[in-house]
């Protein structure tokens, strides 16, 4: 079987959790590959709602967990998902790459003494040090989870940053700074000593056993976040799209199926373009119905229609193969709705995300307007089950992608899924 990679197509939250729990069990194993503790993952498990950020929600079917190199890791974070599962009496089949880089404390202080300095220029950030862990990660100055296992090397690399750190916050951003070093390095001993156990060398086991065992890959965050490809600077720090998992992991290319998951209408947490986001009450209503609030962060994402411009565009950069279309429950008792097909610009019409920003925010909507349903759809098994305006809305998508919808979610439990429209 070739791995099936699973990756969000609009600003993340797109319910990529849900279908790592409900593809999991088909798989040997499931890799982590990008992100760290900024991205959350909703899951339903024995009507429990989980709320994960490193560790894939496959486990909870008790099978191989991997985490590549390229995911930062808060050790704290970690920890606490760990610890979750054991209290769930699921012992955590769990293999940590040594390479990870950790974030550490002045991580976290310098994402927060940033977005403070920046005012109303801020990003959005969630103040959890994931970029500043990345940017010591590029400029080679990063400390790993196989440090934490070596009390020397730990010490040595946090006496060679710590002043500079330091100095950063307080002089350049004005802002105080509150750590103590020693109290640091034995923290961080300690968390050594706890992951220590679950050290593993992922590249080599995917790798070994790639032609053996069946893999699933697990993406964090969505197309639009891509930190080369998103909606830059409203963005993260690294890759989200399809073909970063090869370098991420450490495989040679190969070909890969890719599950993209798309909401049925749009969100995004933070700052940045969003073309069809709503202000009205329509916004309460998915906002509320659908529970739209961060998992991390917590703060009410924006919420618009389904924007098919950015869809489609999204395909391309990740080579999807089929869709996952989740939340439309979140849709009914909406009298219309409304997709958006293409935009206008200066009276053109615009059939891509521009590359300014500048023009971004001059973009016009064009909307194409569907007649909504009044039904409860939650616990509806089959597609010709579903409102006729319902299919209509999910076929209207359908054609204007080009390719399969293979999954439709109509709630959080991984028993509420539509699995083919062809029954």
């Amino acid at each position: 079987m070739k791995p099936l990679l699973v990756t969000g197509l609009q600003w993340g939250d797109e319910g990529k959790g849900k279908f790592i729990d409900f593809l999991g069990k088909k798989f040997d194993a499931t890799v982590r590959f990008n992100g760290g503790n900024n991205a959350g993952h909703t899951v339903v498990y024995n009507k429990t709602t989980l709320h994960l950020s490193l560790i894939p929600s496959s486990i909870l079917h008790k099978k191989t967990v991997l985490i590549s190199q390229a995911v930062i890791i808060n050790p704290q974070f970690l920890l606490k998902e760990i610890k979750l599962f054991k209290k769930l009496k699921i012992n955590p089949k769990l293999g940590i790459d040594p390479r990870c880089h950790i974030v550490m404390p002045y991580h976290q202080a310098l994402d927060s003494a940033s977005e403070e300095y920046k005012g109303k220029k801020k990003t959005g950030s969630l103040k959890l040090g994931i970029g500043f862990c990345y940017e010591d990660r590029t400029n080679r100055a990063g400390i790993r989870l196989i440090d934490l296992i070596n009390p020397h090397q730990l010490r040595k690399k946090i006496n060679a940053v710590w002043n500079l750190k330091q100095k950063r916050i307080t002089r350049a951003y004005k802002s105080k700074f509150n750590l103590n070093k020693e109290t640091t390095i034995k923290q961080y001993q300690q968390y050594g000593k706890l992951l220590k156990p679950y050290l593993k060398n992922v590249t080599d086991f995917v790798n070994q056993n790639i032609n053996k065992k069946s893999f699933l890959f697990e993406s964090a965050q969505g197309a639009y976040l891509d930190f080369a490809f998103g909606t830059y600077p409203y963005t993260v720090a690294y890759h989200t799209t399809s073909a970063s998992a090869l370098t991420s992991i450490g495989l040679p290319p190969m070909k890969i199926n890719v599950l993209g998951i798309v909401k049925a209408y749009t969100t995004r947490v933070g700052n940045g373009p969003f073309p069809t986001e709503l202000t009205n009450k329509i916004n309460n209503h998915l906002r509320s119905i659908g529970h739209e609030y961060g998992t991390v962060s917590k703060r009410p994402r924006r919420c618009g229609w389904l924007d098919l411009v950015l869809i489609k565009q999204a395909i391309n950069i990740n080579g999807v193969n089929s869709i996952a279309l989740t939340k439309l429950d979140v849709l009914s008792g909406l009298k219309q709705l409304k997709i958006c097909t293409h935009y206008t610009l200066n009276n053109k019409t615009i059939r891509q995300l521009p590359l300014s920003f500048s023009d971004t925010s001059k973009l016009k909507p064009q909307y194409t307007t569907l007649p909504g349903w009044s039904k409860n759809i939650s616990q509806i098994k089959k597609f010709s089950h579903l409102p006729k305006t319902c299919q209509k809305y999910i076929n209207f998508i359908g054609k204007k992608i080009k390719i399969p919808l293979k999954y439709i979610s109509v709630g959080p439990d991984r028993n509420q899924t539509i699995i083919s429209l062809n029954d």
